[in-house]
């Protein structure tokens, strides 16, 4: 028990924060160990009974409200202006960042960033039961309904989850405002199957892309309720499909239906990979969209966007989530080439396609070269065009505060030389992958 008060402020060390005008209820049931820079508890936050606060990395601002309608723990966390932690009941916060307006209702997040919300047309963030893992970044107004699972996802703003989705190892862009069939959205049900068969997980999934996406000037995307996506899907802007959808492959604009499976049984050893091209190309492709955004991030978003430390240190967290996605992409292709050296073997065993085995063959060749040459993701770092860089700040002059308004004000020419900056980043890191090629078959 004496230990335990050590680590922990006492009532009478808290009673400075209610001198500071931060609104405690109640001292008896607010537990902040010593760790915490009481500093970092802005006057006008209110923190509610049941609350535990620990961390040297923890702050919360002014407005934000912790523990409205249930316990709250919050350990090395950030809890911008006005933000409100457990609007409907248990929140579990762990190494994760949230914006301001964000509105947690139930659930755990952790090693996550929430950028905040711009608007309360949607008025919540996340609802009931939400999980938040590492790698997760919801981007301005994303949210997320009930009993939503994201891990090394990525959601642009705008985009929406429905309720009882599994959403990890994708990236959610599209759509133009937050005006009902304007955002993307996944509806209820859905499921994005990310691990293979043979254990990898080479499987992420773009629904739209960085390099358009990042405009917000897109046409939404519609994932219908109950749909399978079967990891890697590349999905353009203006796709959309119907409920109880099996979805894999290319994803077109239009109304898609899906691929029905065929009956029966067929053999098949596990061990045995087919198609590594295509799966590698399109996780380069993924690699070269998040180094996109990484850049968006430095450039854009911390560089020109960004007028308050608060402001700088959101964005600064949300580039370490793109960071991670990047990492996390790296590390699984580096797992997927591991598995080929065995699938070669069998092949050749098999007297298999000479196409596929020379695939194989060549890519274990160059892995060495190739996950040295991706593994430094500041070499492709390249400076924002200094026309898109002026009209930022012209558009900030003039009063364009919020991150969307700015970049929705941005011109047509002004965009398209973002647009061309963005994708000549993501050919220099596609290119690595393609050159020097030797296929035989």
């Amino acid at each position: 028990m004496h230990e335990k008060s050590l680590k922990s402020y006492s009532q009478k060390d808290l009673s400075i924060l209610l001198e500071r005008g931060v609104h405690i209820p109640d001292l008896n049931l607010v537990h902040i160990t010593k760790d915490v820079q009481l500093d970092n508890i802005a006057s006008g936050s209110s923190i509610y009974p049941f609350v535990r606060i620990t961390g040297s990395k923890t702050q919360i601002h002014s407005g934000a409200r912790i523990g409205v309608r249930g316990p709250v723990i919050l350990e090395n966390s950030f809890i911008g202006e006005n933000a409100v932690i457990g609007d409907l009941g248990q929140v579990t916060l762990i190494d994760t960042v949230v914006g301001a307006k964000s509105v947690l209702g139930t659930g755990v997040a952790e090693q996550a960033v929430f950028l905040g919300k711009e608007s309360m047309v949607i008025d919540f963030t996340t609802g009931y039961g939400f999980r938040v893992r590492k790698g997760s970044l919801y981007e301005e107004d994303a949210s997320s309904a009930q009993h939503t699972d994201t891990k090394m996802t990525i959601l642009f703003p705008w985009a929406t989850l429905g309720s009882d989705i599994n959403f990890c190892d994708a990236l959610l862009a599209g759509g133009t405002g937050l005006e009902l069939g304007s955002f993307s959205e996944v509806g209820s049900g859905t499921i994005h199957f990310n691990y293979s068969i043979r254990g990898d997980k080479a499987t992420a999934s773009l629904f739209g892309d960085v390099l358009q996406g990042v405009f917000l000037d897109q046409k939404r995307l519609f994932i219908g309720g109950n749909n399978s996506l079967l990891g890697p899907v590349k999905a353009d802007f203006g796709a959309m499909t119907a409920a109880g959808a099996r979805i894999k492959g290319k994803l077109p604009k239009g109304l898609n239906y899906g691929h029905s499976l065929p009956k029966g049984t067929v053999d098949y050893d596990a061990r045995i990979f087919s198609g590594v091209s295509g799966i590698v190309n399109n996780q380069v492709n993924v690699l070269a969209e998040l180094t996109a955004l990484a850049n968006w991030y430095k450039q854009v978003r911390i560089n020109c966007v960004a007028q308050t430390p608060e402001q700088k240190f959101l964005y600064e967290s949300g580039l370490r989530m793109v960071e991670l996605n990047y990492q996390e992409r790296l590390d699984q292709l580096r797992r997927y080439v591991d598995f080929l050296e065995n699938s070669v073997r069998l092949l050749e065993r098999m007297q298999a396609s000479k196409k596929e085995i020379s695939e194989q063959k060549d890519l274990l060749s160059r892995w060495p070269k190739l996950g040295s040459e991706f593994k430094n993701l500041e070499k492709y770092e390249t400076q924002i065009p200094d026309s898109l860089k002026e009209e930022l700040e012209n558009l900030q002059s003039q009063g364009k505060s919020d991150y969307t308004g700015l970049i929705k004000n941005l011109s047509q020419s002004g965009k398209q030389v973002g647009k061309t900056w963005l994708s000549e980043i993501a050919e220099v890191v596609r290119n690595v992958y393609t050159a020097g090629m030797n296929y035989s078959g």
